[in-house]
């Protein structure tokens, strides 16, 4: 009589519990962008390590306060290839942007574009400098090369002056 009762409480129970666990594992935030950083990245570049180094061009140091995010897009072509960003603040800490590495395949029929997003939690209550780094590795050992690219930087700051 009470195992059908019983049965659905606990479902429900754990439902909920399943709930709050993924929702404790998420963070949300909101940042008042008022500064964009962008490179480009003109000539072709190659790598076949398979450790981590890093992607010459793609670097940006923003003065920031609250979370940056960074928008990469690029022309790949060769082996799969994995991608990264690294945040070193001022004290010489270094963690990798969220949401971590990521694999993209171009494929043997050419070159295909490359776009990604991290966000840096950068979790500060004052303005400090960091530099941001892509990385990337060959996980096969075969030659990647990226043809073109650009990385754009979003962020707050105290002073944000334009330039060309």
């Amino acid at each position: 009589m009470w195992k059908k009762p019983l049965a659905a409480i606990a479902t429900l129970g754990l439902l909920i519990a399943g709930t709050g666990a993924v929702m404790a594992g998420t963070r949300t935030g909101r940042t008042p962008v008022n500064c964009m950083d962008t490179t480009w990245q003109r000539t072709s570049v190659s790598t076949s390590s398979m450790d981590w180094t890093d992607v010459p061009g793609f670097e940006a140091n923003p003065t920031a306060i609250f979370p940056i995010t960074v928008d990469v897009s690029a022309t790949v072509s060769g082996a799969p290839v994995r991608f990264r960003l690294i945040s070193t603040n001022v004290g010489e800490q270094t963690v990798v942007a969220n949401p971590g590495p990521t694999r993209f395949d171009p494929g043997v029929g050419g070159p295909n574009a490359f776009a990604y997003q991290w966000v840096d939690r950068n979790e500060t209550a004052a303005t400090h400098a960091s530099l941001l780094q892509l990385q990337w590795r060959s996980p096969t050992g075969g030659a990647v090369s990226v043809l073109r690219g650009d990385m754009a930087v979003l962020y707050r700051t105290d002073g944000c002056n334009g330039e060309a």
